[in-house]
């Protein structure tokens, strides 16, 4: 299968976004009542803003009790460095942030390398295209998938993290670059690395 298909699902990772729940100003009004001590605004934030922060720090480590606790930590983060929030950027960017930077630092810290993970790209796999057809289609669906994560996990967590941030959230690479604290020069590298590694691992050609 050519690469085009491989960023196609890639991209079907954006799906996972939730909706927004909430309106601009509501949200404001909640962070305004959590900067004030207000517990209940706070886990209200916590409950709209979970799902994307639980997808951006999987598509880093990729191991689930890992990502429990780097989320955990997003948040009690986040908590603490709530009246310093000045919104001047949204509070979901302010938060994607926080979770790239934790996410990095974690696997930073490790001193053993990620433990293979058998579970998709995805917390939840139901948002692959559904453009199957037949059981032959869903059973080469299925094993792309598998080659999919075992290359993935392949990947230098430096390269992955630039693929999921790029192809799977389709963030500029200026912002990519200001997330990482990286040039640009490196953010556009580090892509070109990682998908050209990623095509040949999917098509049977790595090293």
């Amino acid at each position: 299968m050519g690469f085009i298909g491989v960023r196609g699902i890639l991209r079907a990772m954006r799906a996972m976004r939730p909706p927004g729940d909430t309106r601009p100003d509501d949200e404001t009004e909640l962070v305004r009542k959590a900067r004030d001590g207000d517990r209940p605004a706070f886990d209200r934030l916590v409950a709209i803003h979970l799902p994307q922060v639980w997808a951006t720090v999987w598509r880093v480590l990729r191991h689930r009790e890992d990502c429990e606790d780097v989320v955990q930590e997003v948040f009690v983060t986040a908590y603490r460095a709530l009246p310093g929030f000045r919104g001047d950027a949204r509070l979901s960017t302010w938060l994607h942030r926080i979770a790239v930077t934790r996410a990095l630092n974690h696997v930073e810290k490790s001193e053993e390398k990620l433990r293979r993970a058998s579970d998709p790209f995805e917390p939840e796999a139901g948002n692959v295209p559904r453009a199957i057809g037949t059981p032959l289609g869903a059973l080469e669906a299925k094993e792309l998938m598998r080659r999919l994560a075992d290359c993935l996990e392949k990947l230098p967590v430096a390269w992955r993290a630039v693929l999921a941030l790029r192809d799977a959230e389709e963030n500029s690479y200026e912002h990519i670059a200001e997330t990482l604290h990286v040039e640009l020069g490196t953010v556009r590298s580090r892509l070109a690395r990682a998908r050209s590694s990623l095509k040949d691992c999917v098509e049977g050609r790595a090293a």
